[in-house]
């Protein structure tokens, strides 16, 4: 059975591509790089995207390349829709002539939209946002992930094309998918999963680029909640970002690259055994820290005291219910030993708490005492704990990322101008 749910939407991603050194919008941070190949057409749109509103005479200036060479790349640039001109530089800041300003120049964003599918275990959040990572158009729809793969893609296709056909002179450039499991750095391939077996060896990201004629990611959905939260905290910090809600999953991003592991499975601290017998966990062993602590043992946990959700869990937990506050204090303290070991290992700057039961203010006060109890000082001395910056949105926002990432990759580029065009990669025009 699947509902849907309308959402507002607003502004989320406040941060730019990992080691960019800019904003969202290609604001610098940094120091101007010295030069850059003059044959390489997307390290001048990377350049481009990092400065805006520079003009040719300043292009000259920064990248040593000849006039020739720059206006010919510039006009490429321009055909195949990565670099716009806009208005007229202040005076002092190079002319074409007498009394002839230059042209600004400037990334070619307008109308250039992803569609996110960020799925869970018990719902689905599609979106529409621009490169920026702002949320354009939202969807919430309550739909069980362990189920066939091809019947629960169809009906979400079917939610987007409606999303993203709403919209007005846009452009789609591609298309990111976060799954509650593991997927292969290399291949995009979903590894075994307790939740969704049934997803296994399916060709998702095939299913993907098929359907949409776009480029397309996938992605461990703690692992993009992760990455959508460094882009607001800072590229230049060790993020460690917790995934709290019907299951539990973590992720790595550090100097804005996040940690994906050799299988993939960097992260899934879920399945860590914390006890030798214990409740039977979903992977089929007892003991687990999903099987003791996760949403979904917490249900089972209160079945009897009227809890249905996990929404009823925060809910509850808000109005200061003994028994639903008890069993959150206990599976948040198993939770923290596990946390410790991870603070210890990665000696982050931040630990962010995202996901329902994650967000609850006693959750990340109790989760942040217990960390400065358990792991030296040297190894929390500048941590700090908060709730996620982005709300929900976190995990979009790091998918969406991602594909701004992949198709305006300078390497993409390159290859789109030259001709050289395959999977994976397209002209934004």
């Amino acid at each position: 059975m699947v509902s849907e749910t309308d959402r507002p939407t607003g502004a989320t991603w406040q941060g730019g591509p990992p080691g960019s050194g800019t904003d969202a919008v290609g604001h610098a941070r940094g120091p101007w790089p010295v030069a850059m190949p003059a044959t390489s057409y997307g390290a001048l749109v990377s350049f481009i995207r990092s400065r805006p509103g520079l003009t040719r005479h300043q292009l000259l200036a920064a990248t040593g390349m000849s006039r020739t060479t720059l206006f010919e790349r510039l006009e490429a640039l321009f055909q195949h829709g990565y670099v716009y001109q806009d208005g007229s530089a202040p005076p002092g800041s190079g002319t074409r002539g007498p009394g002839r300003r230059s042209e600004l120049l400037r990334w070619d964003t307008r109308g250039r939209v992803v569609l996110v599918l960020d799925l869970g275990q018990t719902h689905a959040r599609l979106c529409v946002t621009g490169v920026d990572g702002r949320i354009l158009r939202m969807r919430d729809v309550a739909v069980e992930i362990d189920t066939d793969a091809p019947a629960y893609l169809a009906e979400l296709f079917r939610i987007s094309h409606e999303l993203v056909e709403a919209g007005e002179d846009e452009t789609l450039i591609g298309v990111a998918l976060g799954i509650p499991g593991p997927v292969d750095p290399a291949t995009g391939i979903l590894g075994t999963s307790t939740t969704m077996p049934r997803w296994e060896r399916f060709p998702v990201l095939d299913s993907i680029r098929d359907h949409w004629q776009v480029p397309a990611v996938i992605e461990n959905d703690a692992r993009a909640f992760a990455l959508g939260e460094s882009s607001v905290i800072g590229a230049d910090r060790t993020v460690l970002a917790v995934k709290y809600a019907t299951g539990i999953g973590a992720g790595i991003v550090d100097a804005g690259h996040v940690l994906e592991g050799a299988d993939g499975a960097a992260g899934d601290i879920g399945h860590v055994r914390i006890t030798d017998d214990g409740p039977v966990c979903t992977c089929g062993r007892r003991g687990c820290l999903a099987a003791w602590a996760s949403g979904h043992a917490l249900l089972r946990r209160l079945a009897d005291t009227g809890v249905r959700n996990l929404r009823d869990i925060v809910e509850r937990v808000a109005a200061g219910d003994p028994a639903v506050c008890a069993a959150v204090d206990d599976a948040t303290a198993r939770l923290s030993r596990v946390l410790a070991t991870v603070v210890a290992a990665a000696n982050p700057d931040d630990l962010v708490l995202g996901g329902a039961l994650g967000r609850i203010p006693r959750v990340v006060s109790r989760i942040d005492a217990s960390i400065r109890q358990d792991v030296t000082e040297r190894a929390r001395h500048h941590l700090t704990v908060s709730a996620a910056h982005l709300g929900a949105d976190g995990a979009v926002v790091g998918l969406s990322r991602k594909v701004v990432d992949l198709v305006y990759d300078p390497a993409v580029i390159d290859a789109a101008i030259l001709g050289q065009t395959g999977a994976g990669t397209a002209t934004p025009a």
